[in-house]
């Protein structure tokens, strides 16, 4: 989906590229293992079982078996998988959840392919993260019942257009990277193949099809042949095309030669004013203003004024809806956090206009209440937040935020924000409080373990003196990696080497947190050891607070 919002760390060898980027990697397998025969009748029976947990999404049969199991009765079927990565606490997956899952449109299509849910916490989740190349959650990937990935589907899209994304992907005569390689190697791409390429959630691919390093020249290549006529399509490659541009030029200025910079704010401008663009760039309007009209224009200039105000016009577009358009709750309450930021950008620091901030609280308490159920409401409060938070209205964040952690199932992921709140207004020991609050309340192995993170991390900023009690929450964190089999995958893995900087850090110089860090290696090579020599999480175990080789002079 569209990226995901937290401000907080709660979150979250590529494949082949276009011929025209010069890539010579080889494709990847196919990305199901082998499984030997033909699923046995009673899995297939299994996996039709509706399951007990409450978690999953009603009115589609999710498969009940492993992964495995999956693809191997999908093989057998003739049927694509629909994967479904997320978590309990995540808002972007609540809101998938009572928007895109919620929908008789959906619920219908779940016949045609077999839906697999994968919770971050479940057994193994985080291994099968590794395996599939997600990192960020919700994560949707729809492969062939040969287990070749046809696309990663994106969540910030009207459901409407989800649902049509979603046929073309079911009926698509080449996976991705197929496709990929087709459009930079001249041969015959028909419109299905360009929606396929517009509609792929790049920025849940984490690198594979297209690494950082190449984006600017994979897009710049696909806008460029991309058949101008299909408008919607064009207009999401082209915006790809601009955040690529937009994060290889953050150091400062543009990659963009004058002309260029010229031509492409011009474009721009047209895509703002079509409505078939604006509803097709539901994500990108909501998510990308700061980036793309920086990358456009300069600091007070003309051409700054009018692409802020050409992308309010696309906004209040977005908000209208219409006929067969609506957006979600979370995503009405996001247009004013991107107002805000255009606000803001254009005169960075004056007060923010009473008028926007009023309409900003109206349309929250009106999407809070009329939230249906406790996803929508989780993910409606979560944009809320945020809003108020970017917005400066921080008490009444904090009221929202403390209100809400009383009626949430996921309480804890409200806290850690309200940490961030507290620090924010420089009440540090509240906002500590709050960390070691929400890691107490987190549940499941994953969460507890990024949970626990955040307290740790938080006390490592925030009170780097009291060493006594760095070393028992850091002990107490790293337990949780004791049991869990698949504790240094994935996201698990990447907390954990940041962890490992952070401590290294903080312990230079000083020889009694030197010794805090020592014990803290010891405790996790006691786990190591327990895992099977040569897997890839053992060594990541065994790289924990293990400081970096020097390197030589000349080498």
């Amino acid at each position: 989906m569209r990226p995901e919002i937290h401000r907080l760390p709660v979150l979250a060898c590529a494949l082949t590229l276009l011929a025209a980027a010069g890539c010579s990697r080889q494709p990847s397998e196919p990305l199901s293992k082998p499984v030997g025969a033909n699923a046995a009748p009673e899995t297939v029976a299994a996996a039709s079982t509706a399951s007990a947990d409450t978690h999953l999404p009603p009115g589609i049969d999710w498969f009940a078996g492993d992964v495995d199991a999956a693809f191997a009765v999908a093989k057998s079927s003739n049927r694509p998988l629909f994967l479904f990565w997320g978590a309990e606490w995540c808002p972007p997956c609540a809101q998938i959840k009572s928007t895109i899952f919620n929908t008789r449109e959906f619920q219908e299509r779940s016949r045609l392919f077999l839906p697999v849910y994968i919770d971050g916490d479940a057994p193994g989740a985080q291994r099968l993260g590794e395996r599939f190349g997600v990192v960020g959650y919700p994560t949707m990937i729809l492969f062939r019942a040969d287990g070749q990935e046809i696309m990663r589907l994106p969540g910030g899209v009207d459901i409407t257009r989800y649902s049509t994304v979603l046929d073309t992907a079911l009926d698509a005569s080449r996976p991705i990277l197929e496709t990929l390689r087709a459009a930079g190697s001249g041969m015959k791409m028909e419109p299905a193949d360009w929606k396929l390429l517009a509609y792929q959630s790049w920025s849940t691919d984490n690198g594979r099809l297209v690494p950082d390093a190449d984006r600017v020249e994979v897009f710049g290549s696909l806008d460029r042949h991309c058949p101008q006529e299909l408008t919607a399509e064009c207009s999401r490659i082209f915006f790809e095309y601009l955040r690529a541009m937009a994060a290889a030029s953050k150091d400062g200025g543009s990659p963009l030669e004058p002309k260029q910079r010229e031509q492409a704010g011009a474009r721009l401008m047209s895509l703002l004013a079509s409505p078939e663009a604006i509803r097709a760039n539901v994500e990108n309007l909501i998510y990308a203003p700061t980036n793309v009209v920086g990358l456009l224009s300069d600091p007070g200039s003309q051409e700054r004024a009018q692409l802020v105000l050409g992308w309010r016009s696309a906004l209040d577009s977005l908000a209208r809806g219409g006929e067969g358009f609506k957006l979600s709750g979370p995503e009405q309450i996001n247009i004013y956090r991107s107002r805000v930021a255009l606000q803001r950008l254009e005169v960075p620091d004056a007060p923010l206009p009473p008028a926007l901030l009023e309409e900003a609280r109206q349309t929250v308490a009106r999407v809070t209440a009329a939230a249906p159920g406790e996803y929508a409401r989780h993910a409606a409060v979560n944009a809320a937040g945020n809003l108020y938070f970017e917005a400066g209205l921080d008490d009444e964040a904090d009221s929202l935020l403390v209100a809400e952690i009383e009626k949430s199932k996921s309480p804890y992921y409200f806290m850690v924000e309200l940490a961030d709140l507290a620090k924010k207004a420089g009440r540090e020991a509240d906002a500590l409080r709050w960390l070691e609050r929400a890691y107490a309340d987190a549940k499941g192995p994953a969460t507890r373990f990024q949970w626990g993170y955040n307290y740790l991390a938080g006390l490592l900023e925030m009170t780097p003196e009291d060493t006594a009690r760095i070393e028992r929450v850091g002990l107490e964190v790293l337990g949780e990696l004791a049991d869990t089999p698949d504790a240094f995958y994935q996201r698990t893995r990447v907390r954990l080497e940041q962890l490992s900087t952070k401590l290294l850090e903080w312990s230079l110089g000083h020889q009694d947190r030197a010794a805090v860090v020592a014990k803290l290696r010891d405790r996790t090579a006691g786990t190591c050891s327990g895992l099977p020599a040569g897997d890839e999480g053992r060594a990541s175990c065994e790289a924990f607070l293990r400081p970096a080789a020097p390197t030589t002079a000349g080498a």
